[in-house]
């Protein structure tokens, strides 16, 4: 027993030692992640009850966000770089544009132009004609190298997650989870943006964010809401009054890996999130050196696309009180937007724009 001990630790100490890491310099720092909290079960709904189907037939490589024009027109990106544009009522779907990179936040400015956080691009804006403009490449005298998660005010202020300096298509190529590689770091590569369209300045509201990712403004325009995926929670950055400039932690401990972040109708906020991957919490994360072997893994390994991690949906008060938690969608939901009385669904690997009615509260 001794000499196979001895055995995998030579094993496993060469694989360390002779296989690169996907980026360099790899520092991981250990962390030992909190438990998520506890929904109380009366605030549990199960996707199943709401009856998740897809809005029409045809295929889309990775609907991760969605947003709806006046017209009632649902847009989303794909994996190729391009805006499809859906007719529900006729069943169609059309190429809108081609804005390259991999889009991810979408949503409609006040102008009824469409705001793009385009991964490997910087953040756009396309005219209702189907006319892409690069607003911003660059922040802080740094490229915008992981636009993810947008969000506009009623004056037409844009704020955005860049979620990685490090881990991004540029480094890795075109893989399954860009996150996974920011959790195995467990550094602080991520920031927050804001836009302004009269200045046409970008400029740095938060730095040194754990891979922030959905973005969304309280109703009263106080602060900011951003969720750190790979920290398990939300921070909120403040706009105005005494606190203007500053941060605090709104919710710690979420019970899975935050992503897109919006807003019903009614108020309440919606955020999709995966479920947490028990055995990276409990025996990689805490541990610098199982994260220097795990991030030496094929990716293959770690993230199975052919049977993607479930998610659920938090419905929240801007104080992060749990309204709802709706659980077991597979593959997760990426992004919850309002439609019509239902919710679209994006999802980052998934092939098909869902719906579903929300669950009575």
């Amino acid at each position: 027993m001794t000499a196979f001990v001895v055995l995998l630790v030579v094993l496993v100490t060469g694989f360390v030692v002779f296989r690169d890491p996907p980026v360099e310099p790899f520092e991981p720092v250990a962390w030992d992640p909190v438990a998520g909290f506890a929904v109380p079960s009366e605030k549990i709904d199960g996707v199943a009850a709401a009856g998740i189907a897809p809005l029409v037939d045809e295929v889309v490589d990775g609907p991760e966000d969605l947003a709806v024009d006046t017209a009632g027109r649902v847009y989303t990106g794909d994996r190729q770089g391009r805006i499809l544009r859906v007719d529900p009522d006729h069943g169609r779907m059309e190429v809108f544009a081609t804005v390259g990179g991999r889009p991810l936040g979408l949503v409609f400015a006040p102008d009824r132009h469409l705001i793009v956080a385009n991964h490997g691009v910087g953040l756009q804006s396309v005219s209702p004609t189907g006319e892409v403009t690069l607003l911003a490449g660059t922040a802080g005298g740094t490229p915008i190298r992981f636009a993810n998660d947008v969000a506009v005010t009623a004056d037409g202020t844009v704020y955005f997650s860049d979620a990685s300096a490090e881990h991004h298509r540029a480094a890795l190529g075109d893989v399954s989870s860009y996150a996974l590689y920011d959790f195995l770091e467990g550094r602080p590569h991520g920031r927050l943006l804001r836009y302004e369209p009269a200045t046409l300045r970008t400029t740095e509201l938060l730095t040194g964010l754990y891979f922030p990712n959905g973005v969304v403004v309280t109703n009263d325009g106080a602060a900011v809401l951003v969720a750190e995926s790979t920290r398990y929670r939300i921070t909120r950055y403040w706009l105005g009054g005494g606190r203007a400039g500053s941060s605090d932690v709104l919710m710690d401990g979420l019970p899975g890996v935050a992503d897109g972040f919006t807003r019903d109708t009614d108020g309440t906020l919606l955020l999709a999130m995966y479920d947490r991957v028990p055995a990276l919490d409990r025996y990689v994360l805490p541990s610098g050196w199982a994260r220097h072997l795990a991030v030496r893994l094929p990716q293959s390994m770690l993230v199975d696309e052919d049977n993607p991690q479930p998610g659920s949906i938090l419905v929240l008060t801007e104080a992060g009180e749990v309204v709802r938690h709706i659980v077991a969608a597979r593959p997760a939901v990426a992004n919850v937007v309002p439609y019509q009385g239902r919710w679209l669904l994006g999802s980052l690997t998934g092939n098909r724009i869902r719906v579903m009615s929300p669950p009575a509260v």
